[in-house]
């Protein structure tokens, strides 16, 4: 995969996400907020001498510094399908915030090679898909008018809600859940209904326990019949409300999946990349890379995050100078308080460090 032209430096340009809680809902379903770890450090030391890549089990101790529920993997992408170097916890169903979103990237590649979408095809924002942060397409008027590629730039690099949504409700929420299964997720019931942005938002911070208990314990049918006749009619103004102070249901309320779900995800993105206008899949996941990469070993990186208070999740896909591609893909998840994000952080970071010179 030729995507973007490599870089010297491949590093995070989004602001950084303001937490929930007293500062806001600017958390719910968006990217990951802004790490920092060894790479301060190291820029700040350039002659420093290298330093050996971690082991596996370095990784695995500082995965499990930073979250009670951590999960890792390591894997090259081998005649198509990821081959795992390591895993902690790969096949363990844990939270995965917006990196849901590789699958409606998925549905709308599906979509452009069957003729149905075009990248640069006219899509309108509506206010009925207007979501609470990430992103800023929720202040623009009802109506104005994007290309569909415009718009999953912003839901992949900006993690724009308002823009996912407005990507579910064009492709069809019914054919995003069967991206699921197209997409290699090992139980694709987690997560149907697929929850919009907004839906996601409500059910969190506008519902009460005993009526999130009795939607989960709906049939499927009467989930849908209840997001349509209930949450999506709920005023917006209902997410307002700031107060939430720790984690809320984050192994039920929220998109789920395994870090082998997410490589098989990553995997098939990556071959669909290839095919005859679908660059853009590759190009639109090159946007942002959260932790910075050297450009002369990883000539390209794609990445997708998502994090909400008590989740953190992070899936790379890398090219590496040899011409293999690799995937790092990490979650954290604590029930009961937020992530340690220093400790997040330099985990990812030796993850990367440890692929750098695998064998």
């Amino acid at each position: 995969m030729h995507a973007p032209a490599p870089r010297p430096d491949h590093q995070l340009t989004r602001r950084r996400t303001i937490g929930i809680g007293a500062a806001g809902i600017a958390a719910l379903a968006v990217g990951l907020p802004r790490l920092s770890g060894q790479a301060a450090a190291q820029d700040a030391t350039p002659e420093a001498t290298p330093q050996p890549a971690p082991t596996w089990d370095e990784v695995d101790a500082l995965m499990a510094a930073a979250a009670p529920q951590p999960q890792f993997l390591a894997a090259e992408i081998v005649d198509g399908k990821p081959v795992l170097l390591h895993g902690l916890n790969e096949n363990d169903v844990g939270p995965i915030g917006s990196s849901f979103k590789f699958y409606v990237l998925g549905a709308l590649a599906q979509q452009v090679a069957s003729g149905t979408l075009d990248w640069e095809q006219i899509v309108k924002i509506e206010e009925a898909h207007k979501s609470v942060p990430g992103g800023d397409l929720r202040y623009v008027a009802d109506g104005s008018p994007f290309t569909m590629r415009y718009l999953a730039e912003r839901m992949m690099q900006k993690s724009d809600n308002t823009a996912t949504d407005t990507m579910i409700y064009l492709v069809g929420r019914e054919r995003a859940e069967a991206m699921l299964s197209t997409l290699g997720h090992h139980d694709p019931s987690l997560n149907i209904p697929l929850l919009t942005t907004r839906e996601f938002a409500f059910l969190k911070l506008a519902r009460t326990q005993e009526e999130n208990d009795a939607y989960f314990a709906a049939s499927v049918a009467e989930r849908r019949q209840i997001l349509a006749n209930v949450i999506d009619k709920m005023p917006y103004s209902l997410l307002a409300d700031d107060s939430q102070e720790k984690p809320i249901d984050i192994n039920r309320l929220e998109w789920l999946a395994s870090r082998m779900d997410l490589a098989n995800a990553v995997t098939w993105l990556h071959a669909e990349s290839l095919k005859d206008g679908l660059k853009p899949v590759a190009e639109v996941i090159a946007l942002e890379t959260q932790l910075k990469f050297k450009g002369a070993v990883w000539p390209y990186v794609g990445f997708k995050g998502g994090s909400e208070l008590g989740v953190l999740s992070g899936t790379w896909l890398m090219e590496r100078n040899d011409g293999r591609f690799f995937i790092l893909s990490t979650g954290f998840a604590n029930p009961d308080a937020g992530i340690d994000l220093q400790s997040a952080a330099a985990a990812m970071e030796a993850g990367v460090a440890a692929l750098a010179e695998a064998s």
